[in-house]
């Protein structure tokens, strides 16, 4: 696990924490602020995603890696929120590629292409031959 990793892990334990007891103690105060520090590092996508279709039910979660200045390769995994969690429907993304304003994910029979809008992402998800509007939404934050 990267240090980068570990420091988010720590922080969202440490505001875990913070809100189960409803106080904050100087340990948690500077954990959270190196979590903070670490994730203004990280590139634009960088972090929790959902994949809903037009009617906003979940398709997919995503959590990508976008290092720093968000110019290196992105990298990612997913989960198949259709359904039960069972076996195979978490695994690597097979391929992250970004353009201006367009984003294309692709693993197994799936391709899911994107366009930037209204400050969030919009386009289809193909699998195999059966496509599907889709929006791609950001996870919120740790508090």
């Amino acid at each position: 696990m990267s240090a980068a990793r570990a420091v988010v892990l720590a922080g969202s334990l440490a505001a875990i924490a913070a809100g189960a007891h409803g106080q904050d103690n100087p340990i948690d105060s500077r954990v959270r602020a190196s979590f903070d520090a670490a994730e203004s590092f990280q590139g634009p996508l960088d972090g929790g995603w959902t994949l809903v279709d037009a009617a906003g039910a979940p398709i997919y979660a995503f959590q990508l890696v976008d290092k720093v200045g968000g110019r290196s390769p992105l990298e990612g995994v997913f989960r198949d929120l259709r359904h039960p969690s069972v076996p195979g429907d978490i695994g690597f993304i097979d391929g992250l590629e970004r353009g201006a304003g367009m984003l294309t994910l692709r693993f197994g029979p799936v391709t899911i292409r994107l366009r930037s809008a209204d400050g969030g992402w919009m386009g289809e998800i193909r699998d195999g031959r059966v496509a599907t509007a889709v929006k791609l939404k950001r996870d919120s934050p740790p508090p």
